[in-house]
C-alpha cells in the first residue's frame, strides 16, 4: 500500500526556516608555512554581526579572543563575537596548528543569535573533543555541495550540535583515555603522506588486530581504517582549497596509487570530485576586517 505523504510546507506550516548563512569556512592544516602563519595570525575582527567558531584539532600555540589568551589544546571550541580582535597564534612548528574556523551571518535570525550569545558568553573554550572533526568537515563539505537541500542539511546540522552544547550533551570521546587509541592516532597523523594497513599498525602498538578494532570503534565512532582514511581526504582538502597542487601531485604526496584511486576515494567522502571540491572551497581571504590598530 502507498504511503501517503503531505508536501513538507503543509506538514510542517510551523517550521522555522533556518536564515544562517556560512559566510566562510576554512580548513587549515598543519600551519607551519611563514606565510600562512602570518595571515592566519594577524589580529583581526569580523563586523557586520558575523560570528567565528574555532574548532581546534591539533598544534601548539595560543589563541587570543577579545581580552583573553588561550593555550590551544586539541578538540577545542571557542566562539568569537562580532567586532571581537582575535588572533591565532603559532609557537611551534614541530607541532603544527589545524584548525576549522566557521564564520556565520546570523542577521534576522534571533532565536539563533540568541543561542550563540549564550553560547558566547561563556568566553572560555568548549571542550568538545578530537573526534568532532568530521563532523565539521562533513558540514564543510555539505556547505560546498552546490544543492541546496545539501547545504541546509549542514546549517540545521549546525543548529542541531549548538542546541546539542547548550544543553550539554555533546559527544566528547576522549582518545587519552586509552594509551593504545591515543598512540594509534599518534601514529596515524603521522602517517598520512605515506601507506599504513591494520596488521602494521597493531604489530606497532602491540595489541590483537580484534581488541584493538573495538577499543577504537568504541572511543572514536568508527573503525581505525575508516578514521584514518577519512584523515587522509581531510588534509587532500586542505591541499585542494589553500595550495596550487596539482590534483596527481596531491593523491602522489598523500600516498595514493594512482590520480584516479584518489579521487575514487574522494569522491566517495566528499561527494564530489577534487576538482569540484577546489573551485567550491577555494580560500578566499577578503572577508575580514582589520581590527582597530591592528595591522592589516
Amino acid at each position: 500500500m502507498a504511503l501517503a505523504i503531505a508536501p513538507f510546507d503543509d506538514a510542517y506550516p510551523k517550521l522555522i526556516y533556518c536564515l544562517m548563512r556560512f559566510e566562510d569556512f576554512i580548513f587549515v592544516y598543519h600551519l607551519r608555512d611563514e606565510a600562512q602563519i602570518a595571515w592566519h595570525g594577524r589580529l583581526h575582527n569580523h563586523p557586520r554581526g558575523l560570528w567565528e567558531l574555532h574548532y581546534f584539532i591539533s598544534g601548539e600555540g595560543s589563541f587570543r579572543n577579545l581580552d583573553s589568551v588561550f593555550s590551544i589544546k586539541p578538540g577545542t571550541l571557542h566562539f568569537t563575537l562580532p567586532g571581537a580582535p582575535h588572533q591565532i597564534i603559532a609557537t611551534n612548528v614541530k607541532r603544527p596548528i589545524t584548525y576549522y574556523a566557521l564564520l556565520l551571518d546570523t542577521e534576522g535570525e534571533e532565536e539563533i543569535l540568541g543561542l550563540l550569545r549564550a553560547l558566547g558568553e561563556r568566553r572560555g573554550a568548549y571542550e568538545i573533543g578530537p573526534a568532532q572533526r568530521f563532523f565539521f568537515a562533513d558540514l564543510m563539505e555539505k556547505n560546498a555541495s552546490g544543492r541546496p537541500e545539501f547545504e541546509k542539511a549542514a546549517h540545521h546540522g549546525l543548529i542541531a550540535f549548538l542546541y546539542g552544547l547548550a544543553g550539554g550533551q555533546v559527544s566528547t570521546r576522549r582518545p587519552a583515555d586509552n594509551a593504545h587509541v591515543e598512540k594509534a592516532l599518534a601514529i596515524m597523523q603521522s602517517s598520512i603522506e605515506r601507506s599504513l594497513d591494520l596488521r602494521a599498525l597493531c604489530d606497532r602498538i602491540q595489541i590483537s588486530r580484534e581488541h584493538f578494532v573495538r577499543i577504537f570503534t568504541e572511543s572514536m565512532g568508527m573503525p581505525p581504517m575508516r578514521y584514518y582514511s577519512r584523515l587522509k581526504i581531510e588534509a587532500a582538502c586542505a591541499m585542494l582549497s589553500s595550495t596550487n597542487l596539482r590534483v596527481q601531485e596531491i593523491a602522489d604526496k598523500l600516498g595514493y596509487e594512482n590520480q584516479f584511486s584518489f579521487a575514487r576515494a574522494f569522491a566517495r567522502s566528499a561527494g564530489m570530485s577534487p576538482t569540484q571540491y577546489r573551485a567550491a572551497c577555494l580560500q578566499r581571504v577578503d572577508f575580514v576586517a582589520p581590527a582597530a590598530g591592528a595591522e592589516p
